[in-house]
């Protein structure tokens, strides 16, 4: 009889293992036929906690109530970007064409310049040519940006869509997620999408900082320079830090491209413009942006950013900083404090 227990305790153990083990990779298999939606709804709730914010800034310094306050964020909203558009639109405009006309130039001096070294050049033939060797097939080119395109116009559509509706009632959200938590554990998952919430705002308020900041001075220097459609590469400058590290790279691309046309000593100079703007941004504009500055280390933050871009493309580069701050408050409260008893001063706080 205690044989038989023992190998029947051994054979549960044994289903017990088997089943746990397909459940994770099923989790993992639809995790990742799902990673598109998850991002858009991370993308989603990014902008929500971003409208709240504004919305307790202004429930705090006004008698508003909630719900008047909300209203007074959207008013706010949709006025700023009316009055941002009727500003830079007929800029961009005009420039616009000016960039699409002098990038392709920029890219043919480019290839000129590198077309002695053996592999580069083919290189670029495979990445500008098809491979059946038939020049630049532009029927296919033009699908794919259109496409793209659709896709992304569709996507924002429904992550502004999903945003509103988390601030209209973001309580009946989060109670909906704590019912899947224990009762013993739901007042620490409380604390812990609190903390959550609270260090993306930080975070999203250091780059805001860095965005205006990168923005008005590469544009201010473009302009000193000499550079054309400095507005243009000043607000695709500041976009592009909204990604830490990564972003500001590939934000000065364009910039050398046009200053390519312009002469060697041109890119040198904007080179240098950059360098500098970076710099400041980096060590001085970022960390008082906020005094509870939210700072993840900048070899972590690449390599969770090239991750991303593994796994996602780019909204994996573009998301992967702000689901790591998320990450980080998870681990150091449940994990470090919770498990280890060791004190940790979370991000944020």
């Amino acid at each position: 009889m205690v044989g038989r227990d023992v190998s029947s305790n051994f054979v549960s153990r044994v289903l017990v293992t088997i089943g746990l083990v397909v459940l994770a990779a099923l989790t993992i298999y639809f995790l990742g036929k799902l990673i598109d939606v998850i991002l858009l709804i991370f993308a989603s709730v990014l902008l929500a906690v971003a409208i709240t914010g504004v919305r307790c800034i202004i429930q705090h310094i006004t008698p508003m109530s909630r719900i008047w306050s909300l209203a007074a964020t959207y008013l706010l909203v949709v006025m700023l970007i009316a009055g941002t558009v009727a500003v830079i639109w007929p800029q961009l405009a005009a420039q616009i064409p000016q960039f699409i006309d002098k990038v392709p130039r920029a890219v043919e001096q480019l290839v000129d310049s590198v077309e002695r070294v053996p592999w580069a050049t083919e290189a670029i033939e495979d990445a500008i040519y098809d491979r059946g060797g038939n020049g630049f097939d532009i029927p296919d080119h033009l699908l794919g940006i259109f496409s793209t395109t659709l896709g992304t116009i569709a996507s924002l559509s429904l992550i502004v869509l999903i945003a509103i509706y988390l601030t209209l009632s973001p309580k009946a959200y989060v109670d909906n997620l704590l019912i899947l938590v224990p009762r013993s554990k739901r007042q620490r998952a409380d604390e812990l999408m609190q903390a959550q919430t609270k260090c993306l705002r930080y975070w999203l308020l250091g780059r805001l900082a860095s965005m205006v900041f990168v923005g008005v001075f590469v544009w201010i220097g473009l302009t000193v320079l000499g550079i054309p459609m400095a507005f243009t590469l000043g607000l695709i400058a500041g976009l592009a830090t909204f990604i830490p590290y990564i972003g500001p790279i590939l934000g000065a691309i364009p910039s050398l491209l046009v200053a390519l046309v312009e002469g060697p000593m041109a890119v040198l100079y904007v080179g240098i413009l950059y360098f500098v703007i970076e710099t400041v941004e980096s060590s001085l504009i970022y960390p008082l942006a906020t005094k509870r500055a939210v700072h993840l280390a900048p070899a972590y933050t690449i390599i969770i950013q090239l991750a991303g871009g593994v796994v996602a493309g780019i909204p994996g580069v573009i998301l992967a900083t702000p689901l790591a701050v998320v990450g980080a408050v998870a681990i150091q409260m449940l994990y470090v404090r919770d498990v280890l008893g060791e004190e940790v001063e979370i991000l944020g706080s």
